[in-house]
């Protein structure tokens, strides 16, 4: 019976040509027939490019694009361009046929682009994520084979889709701007530039936030600092735009490049470090999620001191590599916070990744994951990088005041990262490890050290601190005012951060024995034999 339906179904030429194979992965009748020549070949690539990309993003991009959310935002949009349009040529004829007035009209296709970019699309891709997590939907997506970098990768690429989707309204507007003089070519594409780098940092931003939400307070926290941030983003690229815009100051050589090339490497290796840090927090617990993060960490510093360094050197200021140090002191305070509060327990899967050898172990002991190698990784590669901007003084100008301010920010480094390691060590036994009660302790030191030494002075002479001494040691922010503000910088006072800094790191070396411990774990027979099968 089958043979007579195949027979009558299929021709015979075809019957005999091209026989069906048990192991087709899909049936002949359900598949177009492959062509010859050059659209056999589109056809054929097509349907590779469709099986290589992201399902999260196609799944993402269908409910985005069908969403009310998009729809309302995309109309609202063509009707305002079209309503600016017109009022904006009413308003300014008949000067308009005469006088260029590109710049009026483009003030206000700007933030006609602005606010969808920089916030309708980081809120939509925050709360994407965030519903998969709040939902129960993500344990469905966990349990396929997409890696945890897939999903947050499916869910930046469905982002772009949208911001294209704006861009092919607003786009044509500032041709229309172009045509009406006043505007130069290089400033709208500089205006399109960051606005698009701008949405992406924030939209990666947001997906980092959406994965930290675990409660309800939680989640409204996430959005309201993610709020805060499209506000301030908000205002500083419309300044930036717009001054750019009405001055015509637009500097196209080579300095201008090679700046903006080097800034522009931070901003993206922001980007990076904000989806590797999304992926971390969603992926399973047996898997390396702090090492990645950690070379991430290591290329941005290289990256910072690269910038700041070829800018103080081009300018001949103390006050850049000053700044540089201060920033890379901040960004280490951040993330050694952040990973004082790691687990410090390891799966064998991550005993496995350990180095084998001795050498290995040496250089890339502080990789491995846990709160006591973060702990050194922050404070070595810390060091090394602020001390390598305090140096470049020497070079730039002779000064030694931005060196001594280094080894001041190093010092504070020293001896915040240590106290409050030291009291994690107490507080997990407890509590257990948590990023936001590590977070918590470094608040409230940063706090402690502002107000102590003036509830000290109080109560020996009668009234707070009138003047600055030794005894403002632990006061961060009254110390480095009066460095940017009043250019004075206690000797004292530095030595007396190292030597305090310096007492408490000694005292968390002796405290770091499990870290040594570690030992590569061999791999499984087993293991070897599931992930070399084609199904693993």
């Amino acid at each position: 019976m089958n043979e007579l339906i195949t027979a009558e179904l299929v021709p015979a030429e075809v019957a005999t040509t091209e026989p069906v194979e048990a192991n087709d992965a899909y049936h002949r009748y359900v598949c177009d027939a492959d062509q010859t020549g050059f659209w056999g070949t589109i056809d054929r690539w097509s349907d590779r490019a469709a099986r290589w990309l992201n399902p999260i993003l196609i799944k993402e991009a269908r409910q985005s694009l069908k969403s009310r959310q998009f729809s309302g935002t995309f109309f609202l949009l063509l009707i305002a361009s079209l309503f600016w349009m017109t009022v904006g040529v009413v308003t300014l004829a008949p000067d308009i046929y005469y006088v260029p007035s590109g710049v009026y009209m483009m003030t206000g296709y700007y933030f006609l682009l602005a606010i969808p970019m920089l916030a309708m699309v980081p809120l939509a891709a925050h709360r994407s994520l965030a519903s998969e997590l709040d939902e129960g939907t993500f344990e469905m997506l966990a349990i396929t084979k997409l890696s945890a970098l897939r999903i947050v990768t499916g869910k930046l690429g469905s982002a772009l889709l949208q911001m294209l989707v704006y861009f092919a309204v607003l786009v044509p507007c500032f041709a229309f701007c172009y045509l009406l003089r006043g505007v130069d070519l290089p400033m709208i594409a500089t205006t399109i530039v960051v606005v698009f780098t701008v949405s992406i940092l924030l939209t990666t931003w947001g997906l980092l936030l959406s994965t930290i939400a675990q409660t309800r307070a939680t989640q409204m926290l996430t959005l309201l600092m993610l709020l805060v941030t499209i506000f301030f983003a908000e205002i500083f690229s419309a300044i930036f735009v717009l001054s750019a815009v009405y001055t015509q100051q637009l500097i196209w050589d080579l300095e201008a490049l090679l700046f903006t090339g080097l800034f522009g490497l931070v901003a993206v290796s922001c980007m990076v470090l904000f989806v590797k840090a999304a992926a971390s927090r969603i992926a399973p617990v047996t898997e390396n999620r702090s090492t990645p993060l950690r070379w991430i960490m290591f290329a941005q510093q290289l990256i910072w001191i690269g910038s700041i360094a070829t800018f103080a050197l081009w300018s001949n200021d103390d006050d850049v590599l000053m700044f540089g140090c201060l920033m890379l002191a901040g960004y280490w305070l951040l993330m050694g916070t952040l990973m004082l509060g790691e687990s410090v327990d390891l799966s064998p899967r991550v005993l496995r990744t350990l180095p084998e050898t001795t050498l290995g172990r040496m250089f890339l002991l502080w990789m491995i994951p846990g709160p006591g190698t973060g702990y050194m990784f922050a404070l070595t590669t810390s060091a090394t990088g602020i001390l390598a901007l305090g140096l470049c003084s020497l070079i730039v100008g002779g000064s030694i005041q931005p060196f001594v301010f280094a080894m001041l920010l190093i010092g504070y480094l020293l001896m915040y990262l240590s106290a409050v390691r030291l009291i994690m060590l107490v507080l997990e036994r407890r509590f257990g490890s948590s990023m936001g009660l590590a977070l918590a302790a470094m608040c409230s030191l940063l706090v402690l050290g502002i107000v102590v030494p003036s509830v000290f002075m109080a109560i020996v002479t009668g009234a707070p601190s009138s003047f600055y001494g030794v005894q403002e040691t632990t006061n961060w922010m009254w110390t480095i005012y009066r460095v940017f503000e009043d250019q004075k910088l206690d000797e004292a006072v530095v030595a007396a951060t190292l030597v305090l800094g310096g007492s408490l790191a000694t005292l968390n070396l002796f405290l770091l024995f499990r870290e040594f411990s570690f030992r590569h774990v061999a791999t499984p027979t087993r293991v070897t034999q599931d992930e070399a099968s084609p199904a693993g």
